[in-house]
């Protein structure tokens, strides 16, 4: 978990290296390794049992870790780093009309998300008024290369970026329908980048249908990605296509025209 490749000589003066280790160790826990033991999250971060103890104990002492016997698991008090940053970014109170307005014009949960390293994370959404509408929670990350947002983003990245990130993050099965083949998922983000969209089916969520849309800034770089996510039983791909693609579209468009005329600040 901690960057081995990072020397002193890369750090500020007074860069503080007990810091570092106290967010590796929160950092270390996700989705698959949600309760871990005191030697799992020390193979995870890199540290000794001893090191990974004290930060442990001291996390659980903040409020930030719950201990139940052996194990350790977060709490919801690590929600609160991520509202902070979240409730403070000035493009929320841009976008969320334009995700609001195309949400109640499609009917289906509308969201946008902007990359973070390997992983696509929800920022902003707006969700359809109407019963089983499909949610996705603010903050939730997801791995680029199997989400509609994270593969309209990267699809415009280098082939020798894409390569790198397939080769190190390793695709893993989030559903039996999940794409992991190498080959499977170059190509499928070559037609992402032909024809301006990702749809994805079942991958994320069994029942889940979502297509998203990316949108770039002033130097052609793509700074995020616009989703309708849907229900299977309730939308076919025909009408994805035909009746929500073009309202997904216009959001992505908006938001491309302010990032180009100069209004930078509402993803900073």
């Amino acid at each position: 978990m901690l960057d081995d490749t990072a020397t002193a000589d890369d750090r500020p003066r007074d860069f503080v290296a007990s810091l570092e280790h106290g967010l590796s160790v929160l950092m270390s826990f996700d989705a698959a390794n949600a309760n871990m033991s005191l030697s799992q999250v020390a193979d995870r971060t890199g540290m000794s049992r001893a090191g990974a103890r004290r930060y442990l104990l001291t996390l659980a002492h903040l409020g930030f870790i719950a201990r139940t016997g052996r194990s350790f698991r977060l709490t919801p008090k690590v929600l609160s780093l991520g509202y902070s940053y979240l409730s403070a970014l000035p493009f929320s109170a841009f976008a969320m009309p334009l995700l609001e307005e195309a949400s109640a014009a499609s009917e289906q949960t509308v969201a946008l998300a902007v990359r973070d390293g390997a992983e696509s994370v929800y920022t902003a959404r707006a969700i359809a008024q109407r019963a089983l509408a499909v949610t996705v929670p603010v903050g939730r990350r997801l791995p680029l290369i199997s989400t509609s947002t994270g593969r309209a983003m990267l699809a415009f990245d280098t082939a020798e970026a894409i390569d790198r990130l397939i080769e190190n993050d390793h695709p893993v099965l989030l559903t039996d329908k999940t794409t992991v083949d190498p080959q499977l998922l170059r190509r499928e983000l070559e037609l992402v980048r032909s024809r301006g969209y990702a749809l994805v089916e079942q991958e994320v969520e069994v029942g889940v249908r979502s297509l998203a849309v990316p949108f770039f800034d002033s130097q052609q770089k793509v700074a995020g990605a616009v989703t309708a996510l849907t229900s299977m039983s309730a939308v076919s791909t025909r009408q994805l296509l035909s009746d929500i693609f073009p309202i997904v579209r216009h959001v992505a468009t908006e938001l491309e025209s302010a990032l180009k005329a100069g209004r930078g600040d509402i993803l900073t």
